[in-house]
């Protein structure tokens, strides 16, 4: 998908916005989504994923550093996230494919178990 240039415009000023605070605010995303979807947990079960972890922040750090480096290239993302990709694939061995599958199901599963604990409060 292609971005058009006022797309283009748009993510760069949003992210000017951002500024240095990136890294935090992935960080807090991360501690968000651990809480709301536990099963994001089993990627990262060597680490501390307590509010304010050091790992989680430095985690955030990087991610957010990584996302600066795609915004900063959006005109050729593959080659500018490559390393990043080949990180994860090899050494990290996430499964990209595999990880979207998983994460939709358990997303399903989650929807599920809310619209239960829904439904049995209105009764």
């Amino acid at each position: 998908m292609a971005l058009s240039a006022a797309d283009r415009e748009m993510v760069c000023a949003l992210w000017k916005k951002l500024g240095d605070n990136v890294g935090v605010y992935v960080a807090e995303a991360f501690e968000r989504t651990f809480l709301a979807f536990p099963f994001t947990k089993t990627y990262f079960q060597h680490w501390d994923l307590s509010r304010g972890s050091a790992q989680v922040k430095a985690h955030g750090k990087k991610v957010g550093d990584a996302l600066t480096l795609a915004v900063d290239n959006l005109d050729n993302l593959p080659g500018a996230l490559s390393a990043l990709s080949d990180l994860h694939a090899h050494k990290l061995r996430v499964n990209p494919a595999s990880f979207q599958q998983q994460f939709s199901k358990q997303m399903e599963n989650e929807k599920i178990k809310r619209n239960r604990i829904y439904s049995h409060t209105l009764n």
